[in-house]
């Protein structure tokens, strides 16, 4: 058995590949997808199942991508309302085998409807699940939030403390691997690693200290998270599907005039570091360095139109990008 994890930096997003055998899976896989395909050639497996913890807000899931690239199948949880459509929905405790491996689905419902943990054994370590990948409903040092139904905000919250009891029972030595690190908006409290277990949370974590069911509830029901404009823009893609790049719209020329520029909707992002920008820049540009763009470009831009890119050689062989 082999568990990779792959970061995507910005979002402090965590995606995982597993290997038994001969045959792999790929927890909540990224867009950019190339990584997973590589992992697959270098241990010589197949990539035969694809599981969602739950429906991101904060990023478009790869998962149609990589089916498409491998044929494997896409494993989601269930929840009211409409269904995932490039996806088959889970039942709780459904089983799966993967090599010489198996992974018990888990529905934990909390941070939202359709929350899965995914607990992964190997006989050679005994009978006991040694890998639970938790996705937005436990991290190390937090647990998830609870505020996307604010009509159902205690329900919600009941929904997650019966949940996260549900893993400790299930799977209390454990390794967790949750869907985020520290520096995500999907938490504010989370610890500055990204290794623990299920026992050591509930020992350590302070969400988890809480002296009653009650104390759990009002906590989560008094917390204030950050909400960007893009997360319910996300849900509706990560509904939907989608298996292919987005094509960028014809060049827009950068030597135009701003106010023609600015009549083609057109907002130009200064994509070097602050300092740069700093000392000189194109009138209207503004400012979001290369290595933020992941986690602020969907605030600060239009994500309903396609981006029209314009470059041009500047300091430090960097480039301007424009989007409508």
């Amino acid at each position: 058995m082999q568990i990779e994890k792959i970061k995507t930096p910005g979002l402090a997003q965590l995606s995982y590949f597993v290997a038994s055998d001969t045959q792999a899976c790929v927890i909540d896989p990224r867009r950019d997808i190339d990584c997973y395909l590589e992992l697959a050639q270098q241990q010589g497996c197949h990539i035969t199942h694809i599981f969602e913890t739950h429906r991101n807000e904060d990023l478009v899931s790869g998962s149609p991508l990589l089916a498409k690239q491998t044929g494997a199948q896409i494993l989601h949880g269930p929840a009211p309302g409409p269904e995932t459509q490039y996806a088959r929905t889970l039942s709780d405790g459904e089983t799966f085998t993967l090599g010489s491996c198996e992974i018990q689905a888990i529905a934990t419902p909390g941070h939202t409807k359709d929350s899965m943990t995914y607990l992964l054994s190997d006989p050679e370590f005994g009978t006991s699940p040694v890998a639970a990948f938790t996705g937005d409903t436990l991290f190390v040092g937090d647990v998830g939030r609870t505020d996307f139904y604010p009509d159902e905000m205690h329900q919600m919250a009941e929904a997650l403390y019966d949940s996260l009891n549900k893993i400790h029972q299930l799977a209390d030595k454990a390794i967790i691997y949750p869907a985020h690190g520290a520096g995500s908006v999907c938490g504010d409290k989370m610890a500055n690693r990204e290794f623990s277990t299920v026992a050591h949370e509930f020992e350590n974590n302070p969400a988890l200290r809480q002296p009653s069911r009650k104390a759990f509830i009002d906590m989560k029901i008094n917390e204030r998270h950050l909400q960007p404009p893009y997360f319910r823009y996300m849900e509706d893609l990560n509904l939907q599907g989608c298996d292919h790049w987005p094509k960028p719209s014809p060049y827009l020329d950068w030597k135009a005039p701003q106010q023609e520029k600015s009549q083609a909707g057109a907002l130009i992002v200064d994509v070097r570091p602050s300092e740069a920008y700093i000392a000189g820049h194109l009138p209207g540009a503004l400012s979001l360095p290369q290595d933020m763009i992941t986690a602020y470009a969907g605030w600060l831009t239009h994500w309903e139109a396609p981006p029209r890119i314009a470059k041009r050689p500047v300091a430090h062989s960097t480039a301007l990008a424009t989007t409508r």
